[in-house]
């Protein structure tokens, strides 16, 4: 098999090594993927080869297309820094910190016009997280109730904002 390689190696060897330079226009890799073929072939001496030559290339086709890939994950773009100015802070600016302080506050005084209970049921279902069950566990009431109470504060709040 030894010589039989060699003989495959000087026959195809130079073939193998400009088609795989005029797709990659990088001889280095090139001769690194040709030498990889042969490995192929090396490793596989159980193979039973017909046609030795569209065996190679099939190999070697395949190493283009891995090599490819591969490259295509290692690669990154490069970005002008300008680029950086037009994205988005990781930070509010003031104004939207100054305008949410603002419509919370208002929110807040919304929720202080409502019956005692109502704001209680409201905190502990919209600010505390709390479900309609957890609710209604912790003030001893029903849901139905924790439903409707929720739903004269949502309707309330809305009412209110709308008219702004």
């Amino acid at each position: 098999m030894q010589s039989d390689l060699s003989f495959v190696f000087s026959t195809h060897e130079a073939e193998l090594r400009s088609y795989l330079r005029c797709r990659l226009g990088d001889g280095h890799t090139a001769n690194d993927l040709v030498q990889d073929t042969f490995v192929n072939v090396l490793e596989r001496p159980e193979a039973h080869i017909y046609n030795i030559r569209a065996y190679l290339y099939a190999i070697a086709r395949n190493l283009l297309l891995n090599h490819r890939k591969q490259e295509a994950r290692r690669r990154t773009d490069t970005v002008a820094p300008e680029a950086f100015a037009e994205l988005a802070a990781d930070q509010p600016s003031p104004e939207d910190v100054v305008d949410s302080r603002l419509q919370l506050e208002r929110v807040h005084a919304l929720v202080q016009e409502l019956p005692l209970r109502t704001q209680e049921i409201f905190v502990l279902n919209r600010l505390d997280g709390l479900t309609h069950a957890e609710v209604a566990k912790h003030l001893r009431i029903s849901e139905s109730s924790v439903q409707k109470h929720l739903a004269v504060a949502i309707a309330h709040l809305t009412r209110r904002l709308r008219a702004r």
